[in-house]
C-alpha cells in the first residue's frame, strides 16, 4: 500500500470521526498528547529533583517530588475521565460507520451490489467495520502521533549526547523493526496457507457427520479415506505453523540480543561520559532514563506505520465500497409519476435482453411487448425461464442491457425511481413477514397509529380476506407477528401470510401490481381460493401474476407464455390452449 494511499484513508477516517463528533476527535488528539509528553515530563523533572538531591536542598527537592505526584494524578485524573466519555463515543462511532455501511447496501444498486467483485469488497468492508480494523486505523494514528511527540521531546532533552549514539539507537531500533516486518509478512502468508488447507480440513469433516454421506460412509469404508485426507490437512499445517514458529523463534534471539545491547549501552556511554567528561549525576539520570524512551518511540512510530500499511487494504476497500455512486437509485432526478399524462398502454417492453452483472449470457432475448392499463396478466413457464427477471426490470431494480421499458409512453429510466417504485405493489414469492404488529406490517413505513391510517389498514386487511381473521385477535391489528419479541404473537398460515402481503399491497394503493408466483407453497384449493380474492381486490390495476403452473392461466385477460429465455406466446388462455 504506497503512502498517497494511506494519507488518503487516514484523511478520510478522521473527517468521519470529525464530523460525527468533534468532541471525540479533540478527545483521542489530546490523549495523544498527553500520552506523548508523559515520560519526557517526568525524565525532566526526576533530573532536577536529582540536581537537587545532589545540592543537598530538602525544599526544593520535596517541592519537585510533589509537583512530579500532583502533575501525574493530574494527568491521571484527565485520562480516566476522557476514557469514560470518549468509549461511549467511540462505540457510537462504530454503530454510526456500520449503520451507513447497512444503508449503503440497502440503497445500492442490484447491478452494483450482486457484481461478483463487488459481493467480496462488501465483505471485506464489512470486517474493516465490525473487526474494528476502520476504529484501529485510527487508533494507531493517535498512537503514532504520540509517539513522535515523545520521540521529538526525548530529543530536545538529549541534545547535548553525541550524534553518533543516535545513529547507533536508531540503527539497533531500525534492525529490531526490520524483524518485526519479517514476521507480520511472514504470519501474513502463513495465515493465507493455512485458511485454505483449513478449509480443506473443515470439509472433510463435515462429510464426516453429514446425513447425506451416512450410508456411503457406513457401506463404503469412506470415513477411513476421508480420515486419511484430513490427517495430511493437519500434518500440513502442522508443517506451516513449524515453519512461522521457526521465523519467530529465530527473530526473537535477534530482538533479544538488540534489546540487551540498547539496555547496556545507555550505561556504557554514561559511565565513560561521566568518568572522562565529568558528567553531572543529574544528567546521568536523564539519559539513563530517556534513551530507553527514545528507542521505544522509534519503534512505536515504525510499528504504527506497519500496522498502518496493513490496516489499509480494508480500510481502502471500505472507502471505496462507500463511494460507489448508483446508476439507477439516484434520487430526486427524473419526471414525477404525477406528471405523466394518461394513455391506454400501460407499460410497452420494446426489444429488451438482460444478463446479469459477471455473466455472458443472456437470461432474456429480444423481449417485446404492449400492457393494457387495468388488465391481468399471468406471466407462466418452466422454472428458469426469466419470469421473475422480467418482473426485476419491470421494477426496475435492474436496467435492461439492450432495448427499453416504457411506462405512459415514457422510458423508466428517465422516471424519479423512488416515485416509479412507489407506483408498484408486488408481492414476491420468498415474502416475509417482520416481528412487529400486524397494523405495521400492513402500512410499514407509513404507520402512524393514527385513526384514519388505522382504518385503512383495517380496509385493506377486509379486502385481502383476512378482516374476520384479525378483528377476532384480542388486540386486532396491534398484535405482535411471531413469538421473538411476545409470547402473546400469532402465527399466519402460508395462505394468510399471502394474504397480508396483498393487504400491504392494497394499502399502499398502486397503480401497477406484481405477484410473483405469491401460491407457490400452497395446495391447489388454498391457491384457487388465494387467486380469486386476488382477482376480486385488484380489480382495475394493472397485475402481472406470475406461475409456473398453467391452472391460474384461465383467469388472465391475457397469458404471457415464456421459455428459453424469449416470449413464445401472448393471447388469451384460450386460444394460446387452441
Amino acid at each position: 500500500m504506497n503512502l498517497k494511499t494511506i494519507l488518503h484513508n487516514i484523511k478520510y477516517m478522521f473527517k468521519s470521526m470529525w464530523d460525527f463528533s468533534k468532541v471525540l476527535f479533540a478527545g483521542k488528539l489530546f490523549l495523544a498528547v498527553l500520552n506523548g509528553i508523559i515520560a519526557p515530563m517526568n525524565a525532566y523533572f526526576l533530573k532536577i529533583l536529582v540536581e537537587n538531591i545532589t545540592k543537598k536542598d530538602l525544599d526544593c527537592s520535596l517541592i519537585i517530588i510533589v509537583l512530579i505526584m500532583f502533575i501525574n494524578l493530574l494527568c491521571g485524573f484527565f485520562i480516566a475521565v476522557i476514557k469514560k466519555k470518549l468509549g461511549i463515543l467511540v462505540d457510537l462511532f462504530k454503530n454510526k460507520l456500520l449503520f451507513e455501511f447497512y444503508s449503503k447496501i440497502a440503497d445500492m444498486d442490484y447491478e452494483i451490489l450482486y457484481n461478483p467483485d463487488m459481493i467480496q469488497n462488501k465483505n471485506m468492508a464489512l470486517q474493516a467495520i465490525q473487526g474494528g480494523l476502520a476504529i484501529n486505523y485510527l487508533n494507531i494514528m493517535f498512537n503514532c502521533f504520540s509517539a513522535i511527540i515523545t520521540f521529538l521531546s526525548i530529543l530536545y532533552l538529549l541534545s547535548s549526547v553525541s550524534l553518533w549514539t543516535y545513529v547507533l539507537i536508531i540503527f539497533l531500533t531500525l534492525i529490531r523493526i526490520l524483524t518485526i516486518i519479517i514476521d507480520k509478512k511472514r504470519k501474513y502468508k502463513t495465515t493465507l496457507e493455512l485458511s485454505r488447507v483449513n478449509t480443506e480440513n473443515t470439509y472433510y469433516m463435515n462429510i464426516l457427520t453429514d446425513e447425506a454421506y451416512a450410508n456411503d460412509i457406513k457401506m463404503l469404508s469412506v470415513s477411513e479415506w476421508i480420515i486419511r485426507k484430513s490427517k495430511k490437512c493437519i500434518v500440513g499445517m502442522q508443517d506451516l505453523l513449524q515453519q512461522l514458529v521457526t521465523v519467530i523463534y529465530k527473530n526473537d534471539l535477534i530482538r533479544n540480543i538488540l534489546s540487551c545491547i540498547e539496555m547496556v549501552f545507555p550505561y556504557f556511554y554514561v559511565t565513560t561520559q561521566m568518568i572522562f567528561n565529568n558528567m553531572s549525576f543529574a544528567n546521568f539520570t536523564l539519559i539513563t532514563t530517556t534513551l530507553k524512551s527514545l528507542t521505544n518511540s522509534v519503534t512505536n512510530i515504525t510499528n504504527s506505520l506497519v500496522d498502518l500499511g496493513e490496516n489499509s487494504a480494508y480500510v481502502k476497500i471500505y472507502i471505496d465500497f462507500m463511494k460507489v455512486k448508483n446508476i439507477i437509485a439516484i434520487p430526486n432526478i427524473g419526471i414525477q409519476i404525477e406528471s405523466l399524462s394518461n394513455c391506454e398502454n400501460a407499460f410497452k417492453i420494446e426489444n429488451i435482453s438482460f444478463k446479469y452483472p459477471g455473466s455472458k449470457t443472456n437470461i432474456l432475448e429480444n423481449l417485446s411487448l404492449n400492457i393494457e392499463k387495468g388488465k391481468f396478466y399471468v406471466i407462466v413457464g418452466k422454472n428458469g425461464a426469466g419470469k421473475t427477471t422480467l418482473v426485476r426490470l419491470l421494477c426496475r431494480l435492474y436496467d435492461p442491457s439492450v432495448g427499453c421499458i416504457k411506462y405512459m409512453d415514457n422510458d423508466i429510466r428517465t422516471l424519479e425511481y423512488r416515485a416509479y417504485r412507489e407506483n408498484i405493489g408486488v408481492v414476491f414469492q420468498d415474502y416475509k413477514y417482520y416481528a412487529m404488529s400486524i397494523a405495521e406490517n400492513v402500512a410499514m413505513n407509513d404507520y402512524d397509529d393514527t385513526n384514519e391510517t388505522s382504518n385503512r389498514i383495517l380496509n385493506a386487511l377486509k379486502e385481502s380476506g383476512l378482516g374476520e381473521k384479525i378483528e377476532s385477535l384480542p388486540n386486532g391489528i396491534h398484535t405482535q407477528l411471531g413469538k421473538i419479541f411476545d409470547n402473546e404473537g400469532i402465527l399466519l398460515s402460508g395462505g394468510e401470510l399471502q394474504k397480508l402481503a396483498l393487504a400491504r399491497v392494497l394499502f399502499k394503493d398502486p397503480s401497477v401490481v406484481i405477484l410473483d408466483e405469491p401460491s407457490s407453497a400452497l395446495d391447489a384449493l388454498a391457491e384457487n381460493e388465494l387467486i380469486k380474492t386476488f382477482n376480486t381486490a385488484l380489480k382495475g390495476k394493472t397485475v402481472f401474476y406470475i406461475s409456473h403452473r398453467l391452472s391460474v392461466a384461465k383467469y388472465a385477460d391475457k397469458v404471457i407464455f415464456m421459455d428459453d429465455k424469449h416470449i413464445k406466446g401472448f393471447d388469451t388462455h384460450e386460444k394460446l390452449l387452441k
